[in-house]
């Protein structure tokens, strides 16, 4: 009588080791790439999404012929006096050109013949582990005119995942047109 012997296929015990070890090295050299990704990726997003913001700010101010401001807002109702945009911000009419939401303005959007308040257009929520800055401490608010020329002159942006790592710019020419750059580029000073 002859015996069968059944071959049991599998990996042994050193086999599985020598793979678990391979594949945590191999992990290990590519989360810290990833993770520059990621952060890549919300800066891009963030750059965008304020960009995107100033633009809606000038078309407001030229199609309705008002001034149009864009401010740093936690609560998304009113102004605060923080220079980080990432924290959130609010564009909305500002009649009274003074960078705050008013209750009361010197616009009439009913056509009643009393003044209402600045209109809130758009709000914005804040995004975390990013920093959205001014050039000074003081571009806690920036306004288009009616023309959809800025207010201040040129005025510039920095966004980056800390405040003292800033990778991207804005910069807001005298005509309004809102130019992107990454900072260390050739022409982006």
């Amino acid at each position: 009588m002859k015996k069968t012997i059944k071959n049991h296929s599998g990996f042994t015990l050193i086999e599985a080791v020598v793979t678990v070890a391979v594949f945590g090295i191999l992990l290990s050299m590519a989360i810290p790439s990833f993770s520059k990704m990621i952060e890549s990726n919300r800066i891009s997003s963030g750059t965008n999404m304020f960009m995107s913001a100033l633009m809606l700010a000038r078309s407001e101010a030229i199609t309705r012929s008002i001034p149009t401001s864009i401010c740093v807002s936690d609560t998304g109702t009113s102004c605060t006096s923080s220079g980080n945009y990432a924290k959130g911000w609010i564009v909305f009419s500002d009649c009274s050109r003074d960078g705050v939401i008013n209750a009361v303005s010197t616009c009439d959007f009913d056509g009643d013949g009393t003044n209402d308040g600045d209109r809130i257009i758009k709000v914005h929520n804040g995004f975390k582990k990013l920093s959205i800055l001014g050039a000074s401490n003081s571009t806690h608010r920036f306004t288009y005119t009616l023309s959809g020329r800025p207010s201040s002159g040129v005025t510039r942006f920095k966004v980056g995942a800390k405040p003292t790592e800033l990778k991207q710019k804005l910069t807001i020419a005298l005509t309004g047109r809102v130019k992107f750059c990454k900072i260390g580029e050739t022409g982006c000073n």
